[in-house]
């Protein structure tokens, strides 16, 4: 985590963080799935099982987990009672488990309203292998008084 705890005043429009370089194992990314409560896909007639599991493909990491905190966590560290208020996720290209990430932490906005203090951040996170952009996270928080 970042040593320098950010305030509402020290964010600049425009000003970008280092990046920061992550990646997902698979075991991290299996026990996010599990997570979840999954069923049975249910189709007319009953879908047949694969008959070896060598046939199954490598599942990508479900793109909530690529958008986590980590980057923004290395980023700058924030004061207690920060809110995350609003979450804009667009997935561009699948990741898998193990690929090296780059993220870039990014203010897009700030602002006042209603006597509360916002901060949108912009976080793009790019495949290092062949450079493509994997997802863009815009991540509005409520900055405390």
């Amino acid at each position: 985590m970042a040593n320098k705890t950010w305030q509402f005043d020290d964010f600049q429009i425009g000003y970008r963080f280092s990046p920061s370089r992550y990646s997902i194992g698979a075991d991290d990314s299996d026990a996010f799935l599990r997570t979840f409560a999954l069923g049975p896909i249910r189709t007319e007639p009953a879908a047949a099982a694969p008959a070896v599991e060598e046939n199954r493909p490598v599942r990508p990491v479900h793109p909530t987990l690529v958008a986590s905190f980590q980057p923004q966590h290395a980023a700058f560290a924030w004061p207690t009672g920060v809110l995350h208020a609003r979450e804009k996720v667009r997935l561009s290209a699948p990741v898998y488990p193990g690929e090296a990430l780059e993220a870039c932490v990014g203010i897009k906005n700030k602002y006042e309203k209603n006597d509360r203090k916002f901060v949108v951040l912009e976080i793009v996170v790019r495949k290092l292998e062949n450079g493509t952009d994997a997802l863009t996270v815009e991540r509005t928080l409520v900055w405390p008084q």
